[in-house]
């Protein structure tokens, strides 16, 4: 089938983004190699850290342009991962937006000092934040839309695949489901896109587990604050049962369904616990306070600086989004077992009927 108008424009657009995020990094990263070392009154932390974090931040560019280049060119091939790629990211850009939007509308009833340099500041601080939020929040919402229609979905499927669906006067091709052939030859049903998205976004998030081991950020479990080795214990486990849980997911794994449910449910009963039982904001300012203390320059500059931000309301601005997108998750995965049931029937008959 031949690529729609709409599957090209985003595929032209995701690969023009992807190139300017990309040379973005690069710009970055050859800055961080080139600049020179910061005064120490000027960086209070190790002069060589402050290259390592530009290296760092290099890699927020590198890493997303890279996945949105080859995304690109496979959508411009018509290939099903290419769509599933898009959607998945659509998830996180439509994520990405809410936070800036909330926090622009929440700059507007926070004080500030009276001197108009600040208001000025302020209001292309709210502004700046709010068209960000609504561009990524827009671009989000098109592509989620638009790469779930039928006649879109349709496209991606293989020339084949839809020659097969047509033959059969029951089956409509436009919904019939696409299967999925293992090594072993056995056919399974693909999961939904629902169970897809929530897997690839737990892969996704693995990176992350590195990163805070490197940077040793405390983490929380139910009224405690986690520091140091007990920290790095708590991120490998939950690193770990990402990895599980996503893979499975993928694979259609019942045992992953129930460790994913398992995981979700944790973290929302975790969350729920440190951040609304009696004393949680003073946990929460403990929290932000050791997780400052890691970089001194920040408590450095917000004290010469004449705002000064309060992140709690940023905090919970994040813990809502978080636990509405949790609950979300939850529900799809709760609602698609069905989908697991029928792959673990149809895997044991496989191997019923190779055992015969």
């Amino acid at each position: 089938m031949s690529r729609s108008v709409g599957v090209t424009v985003i595929a032209v657009l995701a690969f023009l983004g992807s190139v300017l995020a990309l040379l973005m990094g690069i710009l970055t990263a050859v800055f961080a190699v080139v600049a020179p070392l910061p005064a120490q009154r000027e960086f209070p932390a190790s002069p060589v850290f402050f290259k390592v974090m530009l290296l760092a931040a290099s890699l927020v560019y590198v890493l997303p342009a890279v996945w949105g280049i080859l995304t690109s060119i496979g959508l411009f091939r018509l290939k099903n991962w290419a769509r599933i790629s898009t959607i998945v990211f659509s998830v996180l850009l439509i994520l990405m937006g809410i936070g800036p939007l909330l926090g622009s509308l929440l700059f507007s009833f926070m004080p500030v000092p009276s001197e108009t340099a600040d208001h000025a500041v302020m209001t292309v601080v709210r502004v700046s934040m709010g068209v960000l939020g609504l561009g990524q929040l827009g671009i989000g919402v098109w592509w989620l839309l638009f790469f779930t229609r039928s006649k879109v979905k349709q496209q991606f499927v293989p020339v084949s695949a839809t020659i097969t669906a047509a033959q059969s006067p029951s089956v409509n091709p436009i919904e019939a489901q696409p299967v999925s052939v293992t090594m072993a030859g056995q056919n399974s049903p693909r999961g939904p896109i629902s169970v897809t998205i929530i897997a690839w976004l737990l892969l996704i998030s693995c990176p992350f587990v590195p990163i805070n081991l490197a940077l040793r950020i405390p983490a929380f479990l139910f009224t405690k604050v986690l520091e140091g080795w007990w920290a790095d214990l708590y991120y490998v486990v939950v690193g770990c049962l990402l990895l599980y849980i996503g893979i499975g997911l993928l694979r259609l794994k019942p045992l992953a369904l129930k460790v994913g449910v398992g995981y979700f449910l944790f973290t929302f009963a975790n969350s729920a616990v440190f951040f609304l039982t009696p004393g949680g904001r003073a946990r929460m300012l403990a929290l932000v306070e050791r997780q400052q203390a890691m970089f001194p320059w920040m408590q450095a500059w917000q004290g010469q600086s004449a705002f000064r931000f309060d992140l709690t309301p940023f905090i919970v601005i994040g813990a809502t989004v978080g636990t509405i997108f949790l609950v979300a998750q939850l529900y799809f995965l709760i609602t698609r077992r069905e989908a697991f049931e029928t792959a673990a029937r149809a895997r044991q008959s496989f191997l019923n009927s190779s055992s015969a």
